[in-house]
């Protein structure tokens, strides 16, 4: 299985509103140094003459907030030097954006443009939408910049049986950022002599056909199997995806070290009632035992190891996660930023193999939308 890319340090750590939701740390600048301060718990103090290491072993002090706000002092020692504030506080403030915490900055531009990762502003509180997306946003950033110049390779495989959902899928595909991508499309059910032509602007695709008596499983099998990626992806054809669906996997992928990544059910539009949900759901950035099947990555070859897909018409993407699980492979969870779950309606009800009724969606609902939310964050801008 895949070990660690990064190092502990610079991985995400899960977080969860609570009551007391809004939990920011400050970290105060001025001639001779730095003041970190945080709710209920010790003062830390340093100076620019300690260098960026002893500011960052503060860095687990920040696990317990959701941001950190980086001001000017407000003692009588002067004001920083645009020298030590980039020197120390900037890589002090990379590393916790990628651990997770909300970097911003309330300082004189001419210090802010020495924290560049730092913003300025921020609408909501944690556990907010507009909040997490910018928090994403921030961590996204900066551990995309600790890809290596050659990225592992994707292969996107989309198993269908709606040919006329596939123009959709093509355009979300052509819309994720991530460098290194291909497609393969299983049109199941289809004459292999009569497939549709499917285009992803930019990207590779090959079309194949499942025989329309064989199982989800075997559909998915023939899609992996034609993959050329180092890593395969599975997309739902009636689910959204936001254009760093990939990356955030990716990301996901090398620094939790876990064998199988993917995003939770958190985003559902619920086609009966025409709303869209946001759930509270477990801790984002966390080891769990189920992910969203419309959203498994795995290696080629820990797909393998796992047995691969399972030839049975539905739950398919439960039996591979039984098994990671049998074979004490990790799963983790990074975020639910960039996925919508689509539920159908209920005259397409039976074909879920997830059974449950509109009801269940609402239970511990934090937001709530009229309609399909449009964002371009969750690919639902264009649809």
């Amino acid at each position: 299985m895949t070990g660690r890319e990064l190092q502990p340090g610079d991985t995400p750590v899960g977080r969860v509103p609570g009551p007391d939701s809004h939990r920011r740390a400050r970290l105060e600048v001025d001639r001779e140094g730095w003041t970190l301060r945080r709710p209920w718990r010790r003062t830390r103090r340093g100076r620019w003459s300690d260098g960026p290491d002893a500011l960052c072993e503060r860095l687990p002090d920040l696990d317990e907030v959701h941001a950190l706000d980086v001001v000017t002092g407000s003692g009588r020692a002067g004001p920083a030097s645009a020298g030590a504030v980039g020197s120390v506080v900037s890589p002090f403030a990379r590393r916790a954006a990628a651990r997770g915490t909300l970097v911003l900055c309330e300082l004189p531009d001419h210090l802010a443009a020495a924290v560049p990762v730092a913003l300025r502003s921020v609408t909501g509180q944690p556990g907010d939408l507009a909040f997490d997306i910018a928090a994403v946003r921030q961590r996204r950033s900066v551990l995309a910049d600790a890809l290596p110049v050659t990225p592992p390779s994707v292969t996107a495989v989309v198993a269908s049986r709606r040919p006329h959902l596939l123009q959709r899928v093509a355009r979300m595909l052509a819309a994720q950022t991530y460098p290194s991508l291909d497609v393969v499309v299983v049109v199941h059910g289809a004459d292999p002599a009569l497939l549709p032509s499917v285009e992803v602007p930019g990207r590779d695709v090959v079309v194949i056909a499942a025989p329309a008596d064989r199982s989800l499983g075997h559909a998915l099998s023939l899609g992996s199997a034609a993959a050329s990626g180092d890593l395969v992806t599975k997309l739902d054809d009636d689910d959204f995806y936001g254009p760093d669906h990939v990356l955030d996997l990716v990301l996901a992928h090398r620094t939790s070290g876990a064998a199988l990544v993917g995003k939770s059910t958190t985003v559902v539009h619920l086609e009966d009632l025409d709303v869209t949900v946001r759930r509270v759901f477990v801790p984002p950035e966390s080891y769990v035992h189920r992910v969203a099947g419309g959203t498994i990555l795995v290696s080629r070859g820990d797909l393998t190891t796992l047995g691969g897909w399972s030839d049975v018409p539905r739950a398919v993407d439960s039996a591979l996660m039984r098994s990671a699980r049998a074979a004490g492979a990790s799963i983790y969870r990074p975020h639910d930023i960039g996925y919508v779950y689509v539920r159908q309606r209920h005259s397409a009800a039976l074909e879920h193999t997830w059974a449950a009724d509109a009801g269940h969606f609402l239970v511990s609902t934090r937001e709530q939308w009229l309609g399909l939310l449009r964002h371009p964050e969750l690919g639902t801008t264009a649809t």
